[in-house]
Order: C-alpha cells, then structure tokens, then sequence
C-alpha cells in the first residue's frame, strides 16, 4: 500500500479544504495502488482500505475537477450512488480528489471472477440506469445530450454525405425532448462494486436527456470501440471483445424489456447510429491528438455510419 504524503503538519490538516495552511495542495502518491476504474479523464486509485482518489489527466484543469466535485454532489443529493470527494490534492503534475468509498472492488475484477457476477453486473447496470433515468434534471448547469447530437451531426455533415446526414438528423429529431439525468459514460470502468453493490464514481459526463442517449454511450463502450479495435475491451474493460458485445447486447435487452422484438432491435440500430455520431463529433473536434487514431475512427465510424442510415 502506498503512503498519503501531506505537505505541511498531517495535524494541522484540513480534510475539508481544498488546500492546508501553506497555501498548497496537500501531495497524495499512488505508487503500487490498484486501479479501481479508468475513465476519459482519470484513473481510481485505492490509497487505502477505506479510501481512493481519482488522479486526472495532467491536461485536465483545476476548474474542471472542481466542476466533478460539484456534480458528484449533486448527484447524490438526487439519488444517484456515488461518493462525495472531501478533498482536491496533488498527484505528481496532475489533479487528484479524494473519496471515501468502503469496502471497494474493480469491476473487472468482480466480472472476471465468475460467469455468474457477469450476469449480476448486467442485470444491477441495467437496473441502476433506469434509477437513473428516473431523476428529473431542473437545473440548467447539465449539457441537453440531444442539443449535442445535432451540433455533433452538424459538424459530420459533409464527412457523411448530405443524404446520410439528412437520415441521421431525422432519427435524431424525433427523439422526445427530456430532462431526465444521464450519466453520459456509464460502462464497466466507470463503476465500483462498493459493499456488494455497484457505485458510480466519474460525475464529469452527467447531463440530461432521453434514456437512449445513454444506451449509445454503452454501444460505443462495448461495442462500436472493441469492434474497432480489440484493446477497447480487453485492455481498457478488462474483458473479451466477445464478452463485451454480451454486455452490450443483454443491457439493452433488460433495459427495454417489454418492448416488442423488432422495437428493440430498431432501438439497438439507433444506439448504433447514435453512438457513431457522438464518436465522429469527438472526432471533428480536434480533440484526439494522435491524428492516425483519430483518422482510423473517422474512416471507419463513417462507413458503419453509412451502412446502418442506408
């Protein structure tokens, strides 16, 4: 187990502060800690039996990990299972917050223990979705994820073609105006198993919308990615590119259970679509740094692209 270093008296420390007495962050060490989850901007750590933190990216500013801070409070307050950083502290050049999360476990390492918690961590995701989905958003501070889409479909239009285009921006108006609460990256590394029950802990994504919206964030994590390439799921998930798509396929089947066998598979088509569009408009954005990768999604998001509109 790694130690806690605090900058300054560890007995004059204010856990309840961003910073101590000196005016700086307090240094927290995550050598030979185990990875509890990896999200787009960090990874969990288990610094101690009671105790984690989440190390941002050393790109992600101060403003930003406060803004999760926020959110992750606000989620709880309406429901949602997630923990409440008490802490902002620093991890080498990057970010971390401090959560209390008793008698935590991976994810993947629960999943991988047997088929049986497999099948357990889909049915409990699909039934802390609908939790989810059941949280009307009143405020203005979440990001509406269907404005999104027709920004990000705006954007891919001459990628796509204006025929396909116009399919899209079709499929995605008629979605039903909502505010309910998503999550926005609810996949397997985004969830803590925490005294037997899964937890949430990456509150940067919340935003609001129709429920569907969320189910292409879970296609493209367990399956429009691993599809692309293999690593999606066997190293950032920690399962088979089979067992992801088993994930994907069995989460969408419970969520929508009760709807007739050709609504549910229409409904999967869409998420596909859905997906894709949220991947190329990540894409358009400049924001992938590493232009062979992000010259791969764009090539062969648009051509699935084409083939699921068409």
């Amino acid at each position: 187990m790694a130690e806690i270093s605090i900058t300054g008296d560890p007995a004059t420390v204010d856990w309840e502060g961003f910073m101590d007495k000196e005016n700086e962050f307090k240094t927290v060490s995550v050598d030979g800690c185990e990875i509890l989850g990896r999200g787009v901007y960090g990874v969990v750590y288990k610094i101690a039996p009671d105790t984690v933190v989440k190390v941002y990216r050393p790109d992600v500013p101060l403003e930003k990990v406060k803004l999760e801070k926020e959110r992750a409070k606000r989620a709880l307050i309406l429901g949602v299972p997630t923990a409440i950083s008490f802490d902002i502290v620093k991890v080498g050049d990057s970010f971390g917050a401090v959560y209390e999360l008793l008698d935590s476990e991976p994810m993947e390492q629960f999943v991988n223990a047997s088929r049986d918690n497999l099948d357990y961590f889909i049915e409990a995701s699909a039934k802390l979705l609908k939790e989810i989905h059941s949280i009307d958003v009143t405020t203005d501070e979440l990001s509406d994820m269907k404005a999104d889409h027709i920004k990000w479909i705006e954007d891919i239009r001459e990628w796509v073609g204006e025929d396909c285009y116009k399919k899209g921006r079709e499929i995605i108006d008629k979605i039903p105006d909502s505010r309910k609460l998503l999550h926005g990256d609810f996949h397997m590394k985004n969830i803590i198993l925490c005294g037997g029950e899964p937890m949430l802990i990456d509150m940067d994504t919340l935003c609001y919308g129709d429920g569907i919206f969320d189910l292409a964030t879970i296609t493209n994590s367990y399956l429009i990615f691993p599809h692309i390439d293999a690593s999606a799921a066997t190293q950032k998930l920690g399962i088979s590119v089979r067992d992801a798509e088993y994930v994907w396929d069995k989460t969408l089947s419970l969520y929508l259970k009760g709807k007739g066998k050709a609504e549910i598979e229409e409904e999967k088509i869409k998420c596909q679509i859905l997906g894709i569009v949220r991947i190329l408009g990540y894409a358009k954005s400049g924001k992938i740094k590493d232009e062979a990768v992000a010259e791969i999604l764009r090539t062969k998001c648009v051509d699935l692209f084409k083939q699921l509109v068409g």
